[in-house]
């Protein structure tokens, strides 16, 4: 193998190696932060998704998920007994539903997005000085990249 190749076989190794302890860091805290709300990760998660929309279709709020219809039904379940999002029948197609974030949910909603700001602000505040920038541009690189590995 050509020095070339060793060298970025190192460098995927740590690339694995990084990517995989801060997936487990990012866990953690959303775990935390949805303890502290008394919300489920999955339930946590569910209101990130909605990002400015106060109602969406169960088809489009699967997708962004990623989940079947029956585990977002199971997550949806939760969400409606604490009162925090409404079913509705679709106006024109009665075979749909739509979920609206009630008045109780966008107090948790407007939490979360509170926390998610201050979480990451923090860690922004952990790097060296003058670092935020080309941590951000590094990330939206490996973003972009990432997005292009996924779909091909």
């Amino acid at each position: 193998m050509k020095n070339t190749e060793i060298e970025k076989n190192k460098q995927a190794e740590k690339m694995a190696d990084l990517t995989f302890a801060l997936l487990e860091q990012c866990q953690q805290k959303q775990e935390q932060m949805a303890n502290n709300l008394g919300l489920t990760v999955a339930e946590f998660k569910l209101f990130l998704s909605f990002r400015d929309d106060s109602s969406l279709s169960v088809g489009d709020l699967a997708k962004r998920m990623e989940l079947s219809s029956s585990r977002l039904t199971r997550i949806l379940d939760g969400l409606v007994e604490k009162k925090f999002v409404m079913r509705e029948l679709g106006v024109n197609d009665r075979r749909t539903m739509k979920i609206t974030i009630t008045n109780a949910g966008k107090k948790i909603q407007h939490a979360i997005d509170q926390i998610y700001i201050k979480a990451h602000r923090d860690i922004l505040d952990l790097l060296p000085p003058g670092a935020d920038e080309s941590v951000i541009f590094a990330m939206e690189k490996l973003h972009q990249a990432m997005k292009k590995w996924t779909i091909g």
